[in-house]
């Protein structure tokens, strides 16, 4: 099952010390590019380049799920304390992270 770009969520944690935040994915989905217009069109290549812009733009505002020591909701925390716990290296603790944000990116396939 090919695709033409994928969509991925991930959260992001940033220390307090470290300049590499860890990523977690959440998910990956397909996209397709569903570009019509006649080939023969003068502005053909300026619109197709316009729309694959369009489809690589993420669509979901990002999210600041952790913050300042205590999650931005009880919802949040439910949903991904586990998760995020299981990432963290013997060497990393919960008050060492200064924020976690969940975020889209979009990427054309190879």
């Amino acid at each position: 099952m090919g695709c033409d770009y994928y969509i991925v969520k991930v959260i992001e944690i940033r220390f307090n010390d470290s300049l590499s935040p860890i990523q977690i994915e959440l998910e990956r989905d397909r996209g397709y590019f569903d570009f019509y217009m006649d080939e023969d069109d003068p502005l053909y290549d300026e619109k197709e380049k316009e729309y694959i812009n369009d489809c690589l733009t993420p669509s979901m505002t990002p999210i600041v799920i952790y913050k300042n020591g205590e999650f931005s909701s009880e919802k949040l925390e439910l949903k991904y304390k586990n998760t995020i716990h299981r990432q963290l290296n013997n060497n990393k603790e919960w008050k060492d992270i200064r924020k976690i944000i969940k975020y889209e990116y979009r990427y054309e396939r190879d």
